[in-house]
């Protein structure tokens, strides 16, 4: 039996409930000045009232798309229950497929991460794919994978004081100054699982000066440092294929000392060159 997304409209405790696969096919002004919107899913139509202010251009921009429906919050104003908005996706030909979830669906984090675990399709991907839960895939099913690591830190009150000052935990600072430090820009189209972003880009260069300012006299130059082990991974895969080739050579009959000693002499040869 299909979910009645109907029946999840009306009632006020659905507060975390998000309904997949919905199109939109019409919107109109409601009491109170808010939409209402007519909708379908899984072949039933049904009108509901969207959490937003009437106004023709943004209301009846996403007509006809394919999206998900979730609950309106009731901040600033009282709504009717079962308020809800209408989001489209990025690609509007994904589909969520509960049928590809992952068995182990219980298991939402692996190592701290958030693991893909609910099933999609799209024309890009027709097979099948999966994300993590509550992550809306962008244009071709694309996201960028949660590769966050884990740092545990113990913090001063007065710095706690000063995150209460802003009405955020400690935890929301950080996670807010790490995405502008890192410059972490959080598209849509490709949308992150790990949740991060920046909160502008005045935001982002106070932060690099910031880091510049405080602790750039320890800098290194990172991208020479990645070169010299890009450099030596290039070496290692080099010496593995010759212990391959000598393997092959005595496989085939051949004689190692023979092998050593062409080699021995295209080295002569080069060093002459040099000289």
């Amino acid at each position: 039996m299909s979910f009645d997304v109907f029946a999840w409209a009306t009632q006020s405790g659905a507060n975390q409930t998000t309904v997949h696969n919905v199109r939109l096919i019409a919107v109109h002004p409601a009491e109170d000045g808010l939409v209402r919107m007519t909708i379908e899913h899984a072949g039933n139509t049904h009108e509901l009232v969207g959490g937003s202010p009437f106004n023709e251009e943004w209301s009846r921009r996403d007509v006809g798309k394919v999206g998900y429906i979730v609950p309106a919050s009731r901040v600033g104003r009282e709504l009717p229950v079962g308020a809800c908005h209408f989001r489209p996706y990025v690609d509007q030909s994904l589909q969520r497929v509960p049928e590809l979830d992952s068995n182990d669906a219980a298991c939402a984090t692996v190592g701290g991460r958030r693991a893909n675990i609910v099933g999609w399709i799209c024309d890009t991907n027709p097979n099948g794919f999966r994300a993590p839960v509550g992550l809306i895939p962008g244009e071709g099913g694309q996201f960028v994978a949660d590769e966050t690591i884990e740092v545990t830190l113990r913090v001063p009150p007065e710095f706690v004081r000063e995150c209460n000052r802003v009405q955020m935990s400690p935890e929301e600072v950080l996670r807010s100054f790490a995405g502008d430090l890192a410059g972490i820009h959080n598209f849509v189209v490709r949308p992150r699982a790990d949740g991060y972003g920046s909160n502008g880009s005045d935001e982002r260069d106070r932060a690099e000066a910031w880091l510049e300012r405080a602790h750039g006299m320890n800098a290194i130059d990172l991208d020479a440092l990645e070169q010299q082990r890009e450099n030596a991974r290039e070496k290692q895969y080099q010496r593995d294929d010759f212990a391959a080739l000598l393997d092959d050579f005595e496989d085939l009959g051949g004689n190692a000392d023979d092998l050593f000693a062409a080699v021995q002499a295209l080295v002569d040869k080069q060093a002459k060159g040099n000289a």
